[in-house]
């Protein structure tokens, strides 16, 4: 009883998320401010995008000899999205 009521309340907590956008579609258009937030703001960093009235929080930030990578909390009213975006030197974050 205890793993179906766990499950119910999983699977509701994860369909909650649907409403924040999918993997591939930020389109610069509304998250402008928001990557731009990535090039020069520092971790802790809060921010709100005012075209979808989301907030946003630069949780942390990942180097390598290749690729620089930033940890995203992006939230609504009802929902909540921790999101890696990541760019080569030179490149777009993705």
């Amino acid at each position: 009883m205890k793993s179906i009521v766990l499950l119910f309340i999983t699977s509701s907590l994860l369909a909650s998320c649907t409403s924040i956008p999918s993997n591939s579609s930020y389109p610069n258009s509304n998250y402008a401010y928001m990557f731009s937030a990535l090039d020069v703001s520092p971790d802790g960093f809060e921010g709100k995008l005012i075209a979808t009235g989301e907030t946003f929080k630069i949780e942390s930030t990942y180097m390598s000899s290749t690729k620089l990578c930033r940890i995203v909390v992006i939230e609504d009213l009802n929902t909540f999205l921790a999101k890696s975006f990541c760019k080569i030197k030179g490149g777009e974050w993705r």
